[in-house]
């Protein structure tokens, strides 16, 4: 992280608070290793440090069908073979340059008529939807000061069936 701000930013004192922000946290004593994730600079180190797999993907493995946001990506591809391609030589990047390993969970190649869970929505050829596990968050947390915005949630990513839900907690939770 400090090679690639070392880059970037050449005003020392600013160079040295990073520094120190970062060194001011490890999740492994002795070993500065992991990020502070409740930390206000967490976010933004992540965008630049990614910024280089985001460079090495667009640029490096010419790649067309590429979306990160934070440190969830998906790459899109109608090549099989060249897609397995690209997984072995992100996974080899990440590993060897930003010394990152990819969660066996999440690392899956999946055909686009199957769906894809990404940030809380499932994501189909002919739309998406909110997953469950969110609809659940919602129903639990949902009260007469966030209706509005769960409301625009379900308008803006979610389908008919989960509005007419939204509609029936609203009313039988006399939230009106």
């Amino acid at each position: 992280m400090l090679k690639i701000l070392s880059r970037r930013i050449k005003d020392t004192t600013g160079f040295n608070l990073l520094k120190e922000i970062i060194y001011s946290y490890t999740t492994i004593p002795w070993y500065w290793v992991g990020m502070p994730i409740g930390n206000l600079t967490s976010q933004i180190f992540a965008n630049i440090y990614l910024n280089e797999l985001d460079r090495f993907i667009k640029h490096e493995l010419k790649i067309k069908g590429y979306v990160r946001y934070g440190d969830d990506f998906i790459v899109f591809e109608k090549n099989l073979q060249r897609l397995k391609f690209v997984k072995n030589e992100v996974v080899r990047f990440l590993e060897s340059e930003l010394k990152l390993q990819i969660n066996p969970k999440s690392d899956k190649i999946l055909k686009a008529s199957h769906g894809l869970k990404f940030l809380g929505v499932k994501i189909l050829p002919f739309g998406r939807t909110l997953n469950r596990r969110n609809l659940k968050r919602i129903e639990q947390r949902l009260n007469k000061t966030n209706i509005a915005s769960y409301y625009g949630l379900i308008l803006k990513h979610g389908n008919s069936k989960q509005m007419k839900y939204l509609n029936w907690l609203f009313i039988e939770n006399k939230f009106y």
